[in-house]
């Protein structure tokens, strides 16, 4: 059983106190730990205000229904890999399965690299969330096309849990996604 993730404002608040242990910048390091917690705090105020504008139209509620769950195949979170596109899971609760669709259908987001953990003991999810900061974000550039602290889409990651570690689960999974909601196609190369 791979995972919990976290989402941009844990990956800004990291580069923000490797930036202020590196450097004296604290000036960017604000901006974009602001910039991760306002992109948070909007994503969550766009799924409460949807629900409330579709109560009255009934109609909508079951298309929508439809459209997050398009026709994927559900699939044992050990078997998603790089290039996959999967719907959205929850980030607070550990995941054993996930929906993998056809990038080229709406999804919601999308793997973009893989890393492996150095073996040993559990690291914990400070020691993942480091990693994250270095390779998944080092990497975001390479398949996004652009720096992730100017980027506008956001990286989740899957880790192991302590269960899974002690089964031989080694994989950071990191995911691009598009906080406005689901895309189409891949993301890769989209320079935004």
């Amino acid at each position: 059983m791979i995972v919990r993730i976290t989402i941009r404002t844990a990956v800004t608040a990291l580069a923000a106190v490797a930036a202020l242990s590196l450097s004296a910048c604290g000036d960017d390091s604000s901006d974009d730990n602001a910039g991760g917690d306002s992109t948070a705090t909007t994503e969550e105020t766009a799924s409460e205000e949807t629900p409330a504008e579709e109560t009255p139209a009934e109609e909508e509620t079951p298309a929508e229904e439809e459209s997050e769950a398009p026709e994927g195949e559900t699939q044992d979170v050990f078997d998603v890999g790089l290039g996959d596109c999967i719907s959205n899971f929850n980030a607070e609760e550990q995941v054993s399965e996930l929906t993998v669709i056809p990038c080229e259908e709406e999804h919601d987001q999308e793997v973009f690299a893989v890393f492996e953990v150095p073996d040993g003991d559990f690291p914990g999810s400070e020691a993942f969330e480091e990693q994250v900061t270095t390779d998944c974000v080092g990497e975001f550039e390479t398949f996004v096309g652009m720096p992730y602290e100017e980027s506008v889409l956001q990286i989740q990651w899957l880790e192991p849990t302590e269960e899974s570690w002690a089964q031989g689960d080694r994989e950071l999974v990191c995911t691009v996604l598009d906080p406005s909601g689901p895309v189409s196609g891949t993301l890769e190369g989209a320079n935004r």
